[in-house]
């Protein structure tokens, strides 16, 4: 490694750190109990798109926070009711909540990702971008930085309460096209901005048939989240669209096996799938810049 190399990754970590100061005081608003009205968007929840509020959702069974920790809820959707009915067998275990994160997590996760991406940017040889323009490279890095740094929250708040806020999503989305058309206008390239957007459009298509054949198991959070992991994804061909996807679901088959297997979750449990997603998309970025 170069020592110029060297200096961008432990400049993008301290960024990072510092960045992830703002991002905690994030991830502490919307882990709190009923979330930034955003209550309404629970991770999981069958009609969580529709629910306006803590107490509502509390009254139908779909609360999300201390109300649905406490009688076993979790979020909604057919996990959530069935806990409540109990049914034949009883309900599942419900995996753990973790609250707010520890003292130092989100600044470290924030700038261990930043490093990492520009440690693959700034390896000799390897970026595919390299040949446009400064400015090109630039506001491309930019879009994969920003997308991580909102991922890094967005994973915080669906392992504390099982859902993916909408105003979280959408920034992940906007953050990332915006800067990726600017690059695509400055070096000349309209077809990967297109691929940029059918990936985006494809990668939350795919995770909206997965809602509609198991709300319980897959939330409205989860579709709007994929729309801007595919977005970045995309950009980078369908080739890495593919794998992102791949990783992302494998991650999160692993986490539920590992859960399950320390029998902290069954079957039915309803286990956060956002930071599975992050994980395998980020893993085929640094695969592909």
């Amino acid at each position: 490694m170069s020592a110029a190399t060297a200096l961008a990754c432990a400049a993008a970590g301290v960024a990072g750190a510092a960045i992830g100061l703002w991002t905690r005081g994030v991830v502490a608003r919307h882990s709190a109990a009923g979330g930034a009205g955003n209550a309404g968007q629970a991770h999981g929840a069958g009609n969580a798109g529709q629910a306006h509020g803590a107490r509502e959702a509390e009254r139908t069974g779909k609360a999300v926070g201390r109300a649905g920790r406490a009688d076993g809820s979790g979020g909604g959707g057919t996990t959530g009711e069935g806990a409540g009915a109990g049914g034949a067998d009883g309900p599942s275990p419900e995996p753990p909540r973790w609250g707010r994160p520890p003292a130092g997590a989100v600044e470290a996760v924030t700038a261990l990702v930043l490093a990492a991406l520009a440690l693959r940017a700034a390896w000799p040889g390897l970026p595919a971008g390299a040949g446009g323009t400064p400015l090109g490279r630039a506001t491309e890095l930019l879009a994969f930085g920003w997308l991580a740094v909102v991922a890094v929250a967005l994973s915080f708040v669906d392992a504390a309460t099982h859902r993916l806020p909408d105003r979280l999503t959408l920034a992940a989305c906007l953050g990332t096209a915006a800067p990726l058309a600017v690059s695509a206008a400055v070096d000349g390239r309209p077809g990967d901005l297109l691929g940029a957007g059918l990936g985006g459009v494809a990668l939350a298509g795919f995770y909206l048939v997965l809602f509609l054949v198991n709300p319980a198991g897959m939330g409205l959070g989860d579709v709007k989240f994929a729309g801007g992991l595919g977005t970045a994804l995309g950009w980078l061909g369908w080739d890495v669209l593919v794998t992102g996807a791949f990783l992302g679901l494998l991650a999160g088959a692993l986490h539920g096996a590992v859960l399950m297997a320390l029998r902290r979750a069954g079957r039915k449990s309803e286990i956060p799938f956002g930071p599975s997603m992050a994980a395998g998309a980020l893993a085929a970025v640094l695969g592909a810049l």
